[in-house]
This record gives C-alpha cells, sequence and structure tokens, in this order.
C-alpha cells in the first residue's frame, strides 16, 4: 500500500511538472494583439515627413511608418541588409542597380514600383519647387541619374566611383514615399503620412502624440503589435514615473534614472551607444582664433575632456572617443598617439602666443549645444577649465533641432565652438564629409564647419572609388590623421540613451542604432500580459 501511495505521489508531481512546462512555453510564445505606449524625449508628429531625416533613436515611428532601400540589420553596421532591395550590383562602384521587392503596398493600397524608388532618388538631384530641402540631400550629390530598367529595377549612375553608396543608403534615406501623396500634401505630409512600413499612421497631435495601426497588407512580417502610441513627454523624470505607475510600457531615458529602474522588478532596461552618432566639439574655422591651429590645440590640451565625459553621465559612466573611428571597426589604435594629451600649462602657452601675434585678446568664445542635462555639465565643467588657460565661454543652449537645423541653414548664426553629433561606425564617408572643402554641408555651400584642406579631401576621394574594403579603410585612417594633426575638431562620445520598459513587452533586441524597433525583418515585439 506504501508503495502504491508513494507511485501515485511521484505520478502527481510529474503531471505538475509537465503542466508547469507547458504554461511556460505557452507564456513565452509571441502573441497578436495589444498596444504598445512609448514615451520619447523628442516631438513625433513633425518629423514624420519621409523626405525628411532624423536617427531613429529620436524618430522611432518613422521607421515603423516606412522602410528603406537597404537596412541596417541584425548584424549592425556590418554590412547592409536587404529591405525593399532584394539586392544590388556594381561592376564599376559608377553604375548600381538595385532589384527591388515584388508586391509591396504602400498605404495607400497602391503598389510599389521603381517607377517611385526613381522619383524619390531623384528628389535628391533636383528638389521639386515649392518644397522644403530634402534631408541629406548633400551627401547624394555624387548621384548623376537615376533611371527605371523595368517595374522592378532602378539604375543609378553616379559622377565618380563612389563605393560608399549601400551603406549611404542605409543610413541617411530612411523612407521611400509615393510621390503622388507627397505632392499632393506637400508641406502637410506628415499629417497624412503613407510609406510601405509595418504600421500606419492614425493621429498626429501636435506636441501630444502619435498613433499608429498595424497595416495589415505589410510585406514583411506581421506585426504581433495592434497599436503603438508614441507620447512626447519632455522631462526624463517625468516619463521614468510614467513608465514606473503603467501609463506608458517603454520609454527612452538617461543615466541619472538608472537607479529608479534597478530596484523596479516589473522593469528591465538596455544602456544602448548609438556609435552610429558620434559627439564632438566643433570649431567655426571661418572664425578667428578657431582658424588658428594653435588656438584649436588650447582648447584640446586645455581641458579634460576624458573625464569631462565619464563624469558628465550618471555613475561616472561616459564612454569616451579618443578618436573619430574609435568605436567603430574602421579604427586605428596607432591614430591614438597623434591625439594631443592633458596639459593645461602647454595650452596656456598657446593662447598667450595666439594673442601676441594677434596684437588683442582672445574675446569671450560663444559655444552653442542642445539644452540636455549631459550636454549642460559638460559644458559648465569645460567652461571652469577653460578659464584656467584665459579662455571664456559664453554658453548658449538650445534645442537639438534648433541648433543642428540652423548651423546647416543659417548663414547669420554665431557660434564659436559647438558640440554636435555626426556618424563614423556606420560608414566614415558620412561624418568625414561634412568636412570636406566643397561638401555643401554649410550654408555657404563649403564644408559645415569652414575647415579646408586638400590632404584631407585627397583621401575621402580615394576612399570613395577603391573597391578593396581593407584599402578602402586604410584611406579613411589617412583622412582621420590629418583632421587630429590640425585639431579640426575633438571627438569626445557616442550618443547614449537609456532604453526601458516594462518586462511584459517582448521581443525587444538592442541595437547600435539605439531605437525601438515595435516589428522589422529581425525584430517583432507582443504583450505578454
Amino acid at each position: 500500500m506504501k508503495k502504491q501511495t508513494t507511485n501515485i505521489f511521484i505520478l502527481f508531481f510529474l503531471v505538475l511538472f509537465f503542466l508547469s512546462l507547458s504554461s511556460t512555453t505557452e507564456a513565452g510564445e509571441p502573441k497578436y494583439g495589444g498596444i504598445v505606449r512609448i514615451g520619447v524625449l523628442y516631438p513625433q508628429y513633425n518629423n514624420l515627413d519621409g523626405r525628411q531625416w532624423l536617427p531613429y533613436a529620436f524618430v522611432p515611428a518613422n521607421r515603423m511608418i516606412y522602410d528603406p532601400i537597404l537596412q541596417w540589420g541584425s548584424k549592425g553596421f556590418d554590412e547592409p541588409e536587404p529591405c525593399l532591395a532584394t539586392s544590388y550590383e556594381t561592376k564599376d562602384n559608377i553604375e548600381w542597380i538595385f532589384h527591388l521587392r515584388k508586391g509591396v503596398k504602400f498605404h495607400n493600397d497602391r503598389e510599389m514600383t521603381a517607377e517611385d524608388v526613381a522619383a524619390n532618388l531623384s528628389w535628391r538631384l533636383e528638389t521639386p519647387k515649392g518644397w522644403q530641402p530634402i534631408g541629406n540631400k548633400g551627401l547624394f550629390r555624387y548621384m548623376k541619374k537615376v533611371e527605371t530598367i523595368d517595374k522592378y529595377r532602378v539604375k543609378v549612375t553616379m559622377k565618380r566611383p563612389f563605393s560608399p553608396f549601400p551603406r549611404l543608403l542605409a543610413q541617411a534615406l530612411h523612407a521611400i514615399v509615393p510621390p503622388e501623396e507627397a505632392k499632393k500634401w506637400n508641406k502637410d505630409f506628415w499629417k497624412h503620412a503613407s510609406g510601405t512600413g509595418p504600421f500606419k499612421l492614425v493621429i498626429a497631435k501636435p506636441n501630444e502624440s502619435v498613433v499608429l495601426e498595424r497595416f495589415d497588407d505589410y510585406w514583411g512580417p506581421k506585426p504581433y503589435i495592434d497599436r503603438i502610441e508614441y507620447y512626447f513627454i519632455r522631462d526624463d523624470e517625468a516619463r521614468l514615473s510614467a513608465l514606473e505607475k503603467g501609463e506608458i510600457d517603454v520609454a527612452y531615458l538617461i543615466d541619472a534614472n538608472k537607479p529608479g529602474l534597478e530596484g523596479n522588478p516589473n522593469l528591465a532596461y538596455y544602456d544602448w551607444p548609438l556609435t552610429g552618432i558620434l559627439e564632438r566639439l566643433w570649431f567655426n574655422h571661418r572664425r578667428w582664433p578657431m582658424n588658428d591651429l594653435r588656438f584649436r590645440m588650447a582648447i584640446w590640451m586645455g581641458a579634460d575632456w576624458k573625464n569631462i565625459v565619464i563624469k558628465s553621465y550618471a555613475h561616472k559612466s561616459g564612454k569616451f572617443a579618443r578618436t573619430h573611428l574609435e568605436h567603430s571597426k574602421y579604427f586605428n589604435p596607432e591614430t591614438v598617439n597623434l591625439v594631443p594629451s592633458y596639459n593645461p600649462e602647454e595650452a596656456k602657452k598657446l593662447i598667450q602666443a595666439v594673442e601676441k601675434d594677434a596684437g588683442k585678446k582672445i574675446p569671450t568664445i560663444k559655444y552653442v549645444d542642445a539644452n540636455m542635462p549631459v550636454r549642460k555639465k559638460q559644458a559648465e565643467m569645460a567652461k571652469n577649465q577653460l578659464a584656467m588657460i584665459g579662455v571664456k565661454l559664453d554658453l548658449d543652449f538650445h534645442s537639438r533641432t534648433f541648433w543642428t537645423n540652423n548651423l546647416k541653414k543659417d548663414k547669420k548664426m554665431k557660434w564659436d565652438l559647438g558640440k554636435l553629433g555626426v556618424g563614423f561606425a556606420a560608414d566614415p564617408f558620412q561624418g568625414f564629409v561634412h568636412h570636406m572643402t566643397d561638401s555643401g554641408s554649410g550654408a555657404d555651400g563649403k564644408s559645415l564647419d569652414g575647415y579646408s584642406n586638400p590632404e584631407f579631401d585627397k583621401w575621402i576621394e580615394t576612399g570613395m572609388g577603391l573597391f578593396d574594403e581593407e584599402e578602402i579603410i586604410k584611406s579613411y585612417q589617412e583622412a582621420e590623421k590629418v583632421l587630429i594633426l590640425d585639431a579640426a575638431n575633438i571627438p569626445l562620445h557616442p550618443f547614449r540613451q537609456i532604453m526601458a520598459y516594462d518586462k511584459k513587452v517582448k521581443g525587444i533586441k538592442p541595437n547600435n542604432l539605439a531605437a525601438f524597433f515595435t516589428t522589422t525583418t529581425f525584430e517583432n515585439w507582443w504583450i505578454e500580459e
């Protein structure tokens, strides 16, 4: 009897065990349905026009409405992956043929064809009259002609061999929009945004929210989520509070919010450095004394930039970059030897020499940056340290959008130093091109910062025409050396964000774009209640 009872107990616990395994398996399986609410630190509504461009880290709604021709996928910046184009080919880096995916539909239910892709690319050659400037148009200045071969093939002809083109498409052209919708709505297209992405626009309330719903005719993986709601919450603490209270499910946060996250069993987070954007201190080379190499070296040597970066983040967790290419596959450790060391005494001597030769004192230097906590800390520390070598800073903070947009468009904007992020990890060309003499990046048609060096231009031009990746990398590394020896700008750190979420949201994967991709070919979220 005792043996029989024991066997019954064993059988009972085995049944419970297998039932628990079954329930665990079911709980871990993706499920359709539900709403995900995302708290963002930048308004989404006025950045929904696919003809413009902002990083996905700032405007994740864009990636859900639109698809790029090529995309950065599960392997990050290693190699562009197929998206609207399934493949591409070139024999000489001049003529590029893109094979487009068949059966892709816009949100207005019309099939996307080569005519649509050609039109979107052609807008980078010549913007239709009455339109606002097209995003990143300057990066496509080597395009010569765009034409269709047939319904699903597009040919792009460059002015010269241009090896970065596929990587440029993945990084700098985020959307193919239906031309008839763009022409119909023009400046109001953001209110009626239409693309080929997994979600379609339902509501766009200025400075409040953007609502997307699943597009059932999406060509890729069917989204598990029915609806995405993006809420613009300007204050970081308020965004964290909304996440803790369950008012939102996902949030972009900052380093200082980590303690609140670590103590909450219902929340998880990723600390993602956005290696595609390297924050740097720029000099306005159009103005004195920024156009004097000695002054630029003094600024580099006169402040302890490494510790400024580290200490500006909570828990001293700043990720410093010694060179432009350090946090990328293009990094050359030998270049670190060219970087000037922190030496305030030598920096002070350089400042005195600049003033002596000019016969006048250096005026107060206007330092412009975005109005964000980490940036303000960095600016204050730099101001205090540079004052010790005889350089006074006037700190001027604006919204990130205002600062970056006016830098590129306003010829009258007054600035001497400014902190700005531009990428290298995706492809060094996209970070270096802004310093090329006639890049058209600046409001005057020249380089963004007024910098000019024929040797630097030569190395970038050389890299663009090469086929062998090792040789391309060497060209970019030589260009970097020129920038460092010229102290053209000071590399500081990758852009960083804390990506926090309620653990009921499943399927989130960290990526080096520091963006929330609700549904893509490599990521698909679901809600587990």
